[in-house]
């Protein structure tokens, strides 16, 4: 069906406007695509809603707290592995064992001990969540010591 002068008209008029594509449709007695399509062909936009950032935002951490409700174990996993395997590489790094004893059977044993008094924050924070560099350079401050050492220097039984 050809556009008539007077409809093509009349969605000039209201097409850039707010007015819903439904009222234009029962207007003129059109589908929504066709007169969507007359207004490509007519080179006229359609206005935009304002963008409402925190409705993105809230709709982006729904999505997101999902994801997590769906893979919590399996993200707990993943996270666990990575630590691990950053504790293994800096341990190896320091040497692999104990600095008092020599005592290198099992790696959760082996603790840092901070030498001096200035720390970055809380060791397992920092091995877990910094950046390896970061981690790396905290270390230096560092000896490896086994839970046992570690819990007589800080009693005072080793000086």
């Amino acid at each position: 069906m050809r556009w008539r002068e007077k409809e093509v008209e009349y969605l000039k008029k209201t097409y850039s406007t707010r007015i819903s594509l439904e009222k234009i449709s029962k207007k003129l007695g059109r589908t929504i695509r066709s007169i969507q399509r007359k207004g490509e062909n007519l080179k006229i936009s359609r206005p935009r809603k304002p963008f409402d950032m925190e409705k993105f935002k809230n709709r982006r951490k729904r999505a997101n707290d999902n994801f997590y409700k769906k893979n919590k174990e399996k993200i707990y996993l993943n996270k666990l592995t990575r630590r691990r395997k950053r504790k293994r590489e800096i341990v190896s790094l320091m040497g692999g064992k104990c600095s008092q004893c020599g005592y290198n059977k099992c790696i959760a044993a082996l603790e840092f001990h901070h030498l001096g008094s200035k720390k970055e924050g809380h060791l397992s924070v920092i091995i877990n969540d910094f950046s390896k560099g970061k981690a790396l350079k905290e270390m230096r401050k560092c000896i490896l010591l086994c839970a046992n050492c570690h819990r007589e220097i800080h009693q005072g039984a080793i000086g």
